[in-house]
């Protein structure tokens, strides 16, 4: 269904149509978890073990059984020395085992003490009183952390360096991970790169570097770039030669510039020729522009030439939609309330993304906004943390609260 002419879709709305039209990615690629930092599971990971596998030592002590504790001062023979790597050993009723942390704890024991609360001596130790012990104390029981058969990883989650050590402490080497091949498409005669020197009329692009950088450190690294200049018939051409040769063939393509309805605005109605736009000018600021479609059936998701625009847009709709074509249950982290200190008195008539940053003030943090919110500067996002969302129609004054999203919970895809 498309969208109605001369008419500002709301974000809300835009977002649960790219979530609901987000197709699951075929592009999968196995590869070792040294390799696979940030990047998102194809397939559910089950352990292959407990972990641990054995009850074991919390602290360095001793392990005894808990019914042999008695008065304060009793002392026990203690014939065993249990080190972690060591194999599992067994207790003699009236006896304690010398254990370090990670040692297998003995059968026959189901307690153990730390050093500091009983005198060790050469072969005893004495204990303290039966009262004041908990029995099952300072012992990690075997499939604390994973049991061998479950699933401990599901589809879609994010491999963070924590999940990756997870994966590998239940004895997984490698995984599948989602590898979607996404093109970026640059347009615009004035753009030329940063590399080149400066000549007139023209900008370096920052938008290609930018669009790159966003996508590997939100886990996607198969990324190619092309540029497209003002002419038709060249753009055509391109994307003939893109669609037509499975090589270079994307799974996504998002596009900087040239999806407005200017007179040299060429990408979207050559793009309009392979497929369908099923929506475009949203209630955002910035981002007013941004266009998604199916092309070539390949999902294509168009953003403004604006830098800013280009942020806003990539972390609140191309990538939770990413997201969601991965597995991805959750696609964006919680907003956090914080009070701001700074007023908009003219009703917003887009929602408005700011560019702001967490300032500490009287033991709280409040939201403290870039003075230039221009669409065209990258400046301010760098100073900023994140951004503050100002509803549509809503004005804000010192103290009141909006919602914040941290640059570093979008791209980590923190809850």
């Amino acid at each position: 269904m498309q969208q109605p002419k001369h008419t500002l879709m709301p974000v809300a709305e835009a977002l649960t149509r790219l979530l609901d039209s987000a197709r699951p990615f075929r592009a999968v690629r196995e590869i070792p978890l040294a390799e696979c930092q940030g990047q998102y599971l194809a397939e559910a990971v089950t352990s292959r073990v407990d972990v641990p596998a054995f009850d074991n030592a919390a602290v360095d002590g001793v392990a005894l059984r808990h019914a042999d504790l008695d008065e304060p001062g009793l002392t026990r023979p203690m014939p065993l020395r249990v080190a972690a790597g060591d194999a599992p050993a067994t207790l003699a009723p009236g006896q304690v085992a010398r254990i370090f942390t990670g040692a297998p704890v003995p059968a026959g024991a189901d307690t153990v003490l730390m050093q500091e609360d009983c005198e060790i001596a050469e072969s005893r130790v004495r204990l303290p009183g039966k009262n004041t012990v908990t029995a099952g104390q300072n012992i990690r029981p075997a499939g604390q952390d994973a049991r061998r058969d479950e699933v401990v990883m599901e589809r879609g989650d994010r491999l963070t360096p924590q999940a990756v050590g997870l994966i590998a402490s239940v004895g997984i080497a490698t995984v599948k991970v989602n590898t979607p091949r996404v093109l970026i498409l640059t347009s615009g005669d004035e753009i030329q790169s940063p590399e080149e020197a400066p000549l007139p009329g023209k900008i370096y692009d920052s938008n290609g570097p930018q669009l790159t950088q966003l996508l590997l450190q939100s886990g996607f690294v198969n990324v190619y770039r092309e540029h497209l200049p003002d002419n038709p018939a060249i753009i055509r051409n391109t994307l003939t030669r893109v669609f037509s040769d499975s090589a270079q063939r994307p799974d996504v393509i998002i596009s900087t510039g040239g999806v407005s309805v200017g007179e040299e605005d060429h990408l979207r109605a050559v793009l309009a020729e392979h497929g369908e736009l099923e929506f475009w000018r949203l209630a955002i600021k910035p981002g007013k522009p941004f266009t998604y479609g199916r092309i070539d059936d390949i999902p294509f998701f168009g953003l403004p030439g604006n830098p800013s625009a280009v942020l806003v847009c990539y972390l609140m709709l191309v990538l939770p939609a990413l997201r969601r074509s991965c597995g991805a249950d959750t696609v964006l982290p919680t907003a956090m309330p914080l009070p701001v200190d700074f007023a908009i008195k003219k009703p917003a008539k887009r929602q408005e993304y700011l560019r702001v940053r967490c300032v500490p003030r009287d033991g709280k943090l409040l939201l403290e906004k870039h003075p230039n919110q221009s669409s065209g500067m990258l400046s301010s996002a760098v100073w900023a943390d994140g951004l503050a969302v100002v509803p549509v129609g809503s004005t804000v004054a010192p103290g009141d609260t909006l919602s914040f999203l941290s640059f570093s919970g979008l791209l980590g895809g923190e809850t």
